[in-house]
């Protein structure tokens, strides 16, 4: 299904700067939500990448990464760990809670 894909610039490219954006997000602690749905749909589309036989498809680490990702923006740790509490008082993300 992705051989026609495999190895294209574009999607490298692609695919680079999205685990780019979401590592910075949760490092950062900002924008932990859209991080953690963009990380988790990143996590279900490497798993399908590598289904069996190659790995097992019920216990593989991709779900374990998206797994603490929900779990990190869920709680909010970003307002502890992080510049989240400042983010959050911005007056754009106040008015837009999605981007907590």
């Amino acid at each position: 299904m992705f051989d026609s894909v495999a190895g294209a610039w574009w999607l490298d490219t692609l695919f680079m700067v999205g685990l780019l954006g979401v590592g910075l997000a949760m490092v950062l602690g900002i924008g932990m939500r859209v991080a953690a749905v963009s990380g988790t749909l990143m996590m279900a589309f490497m798993w399908l990448t590598t289904l069996w036989p190659a790995a097992n498809p019920f216990m593989d680490s991709h779900w374990m990464i998206a797994l603490v990702l929900l779990i990190t923006a869920a709680t909010g740790a970003g307002s502890y760990y992080g510049l989240g509490a400042p983010w959050a008082r911005l007056p754009i993300v106040r008015n837009n809670r999605w981007l907590i």
